[in-house]
């Protein structure tokens, strides 16, 4: 068993305690760096010169080679905590005992209400958890379930590419690896679950923990396939089976643990220090004679009367600049013009392309983000995929504008008849014109099948 299945196999205790005992080995296991201790076997810790058993020796060795736990857990992310940035900072301040004032200053929440929501809703989060578990225990006490692969704790992004049971995966490895599993691939898989497969063997054969240069890592590579062992060095790091620094010097196995968690992160110590500082404060206003308190309280009420009538001063000052403002900005807005073209939108996780075209292309990425969130789309395949993979891994790109002779006013009014009335032969004009470049692109781009979101050829505009 490997560090992964043992981190997501380990029970709440044990991820708790950061390490997991093997029977069947006889060994403690770190569940953060997979390091092992054999049970039985005396431990020296250095510089300090005192002896621990191995059970012993693996808790002293997540604290002093990982730190807490906790940290740990929070700085993994979101895809598989469920946890937001500002709900891990309040864990930590929870943890630290900080009261709800104290955290409202810290992490700038509105108010201690606020603070207090927060920690019920983690509450009801731990009771969904809770159920969930039992229920999944009792679901799974039935029939043999397939085993699935573990997902590595880096993988970018986790979806439904990584449902891979392990006979899937030993069947997808024996077909693309025919001579053996040490190499050369028959070929290489283009469907995202296949490649993620063969990436997880091939990453298998470098060591954790060890710094390889670029050459070692194109020898290793060069055994699975000679003719394009870049893409496999790309490939690797890209799905964070691999890391490596900036200059390219140097590759390693990417682990959970390359975020520098150390023994305190720096948003715990800032919360400690913070923390110690609003205690230590809120004790000296507590000493402060009545006196004291009461001049203070007169400076305030002053200082508040006067910043009222300041803000009431400028907020008359900016209705007045606001108007004008507004005024120029209307002008500016009709005087502007209509730009016609053709788009895509491209989704980054898999390289599939949705091309439009539209005689109107200002704010057109806002519309279209607008109809795929509320399900109103019309390409059903984009929609689909906009609600599996989520907005941010989409991007919008104006391919190509439709050249014309002369600047067309965005409200049309250069091209109206003496009576005002909008021609319509000129309309269609635009939309044939926008028309016949998306159809340049379609035949360009090939979005068709697994590289699009079009069934087929497909001619005019949105």
């Amino acid at each position: 068993m490997n560090s992964e299945e043992r981190f997501w196999n380990a029970s709440i205790e044990e991820l708790k305690q950061g390490y997991v005992y093997e029977e069947a080995e006889g060994y403690y296991y770190c569940l953060i760096c997979g390091e092992g201790f054999e049970d039985g076997e005396i431990f020296r810790e250095e510089p300090s010169g005192r002896w621990f058993e191995a059970r012993k020796y693996a808790g002293h060795h997540v604290k002093q080679s990982h730190g807490s736990m906790l940290d740990y857990l929070l700085e993994l992310d979101k895809r598989h905590t469920g946890l937001t940035d500002l709900q891990k900072e309040l864990i930590r301040g929870f943890a630290n005992k900080l009261s709800d004032q104290e955290l409202m200053s810290l992490s700038g929440a509105g108010s201690t209400s606020t603070i207090r929501n927060h920690r019920f809703v983690l509450k009801e989060k731990a009771k969904q958890a809770k159920l969930l578990l039992a229920i999944m225990e009792m679901m799974e006490q039935g029939a043999a379930a397939p085993r699935f692969v573990p997902v590595h704790r880096t993988a970018t992004q986790v979806d439904e590419r990584y449902a891979i049971t392990e006979d899937e995966n030993a069947a997808l490895l024996k077909q693309y690896l025919p001579k053996g599993l040490n190499g050369p691939l028959a070929s290489f898989p283009r469907k995202e679950k296949r490649k993620i497969a063969v990436l997880r063997h091939i990453a298998s054969f470098f060591n954790k923990g060890t710094k390889y240069n670029e050459k070692a890592v194109n020898e290793k590579l060069i055994t699975f396939w000679e003719e394009d062992y870049v893409t496999l060095r790309r490939y690797l790091i890209e799905y964070g089976f691999l890391d490596r620094s900036d200059d390219g010097r140097a590759y390693w196995v990417k682990d959970a643990t390359d975020s520098s968690i150390g023994a305190a992160s720096p948003k715990k110590k800032d919360l400690e220090v913070q923390g110690t500082a609003l205690k230590q404060e809120a004790k000296a206003k507590q000493g402060k004679q009545s006196k004291q308190k009461a001049q203070i309280k007169t400076e305030q009420i002053k200082t508040e009367q006067m910043m009222t009538e300041q803000q009431e001063d400028k907020r008359k000052d900016e209705v007045k600049m606001d108007k004008a403002k507004r005024k120029q900005l209307t002008a500016e807005y009709q005087e502007r013009e209509r730009v016609m073209g053709v788009f895509q939108i491209k989704n980054n996780a898999n390289g599939k392309l949705y091309i439009g075209g539209s005689t109107n292309l200002d704010a057109l990425w806002g519309r279209e983000q607008f109809m795929l969130n509320m399900g109103t789309h019309a390409s059903k395949e984009l929609q689909k995929e906009w609600k599996q993979f989520g907005s941010e891994n989409f991007s919008f790109l104006v391919l190509e504008t439709v050249k014309l002779d002369q600047k067309i006013r965005y409200d049309y009014k250069d091209v109206l008849d003496p009576e005002g009335r909008q021609p319509v032969d000129m309309v269609r004009q635009y939309n044939r014109e926008v028309g016949a470049l998306k159809e340049q692109w379609l035949e360009k781009l090939r979005p068709f099948g697994e590289k699009g979101y079009h069934a087929g050829e497909v001619s005019g505009n949105t």
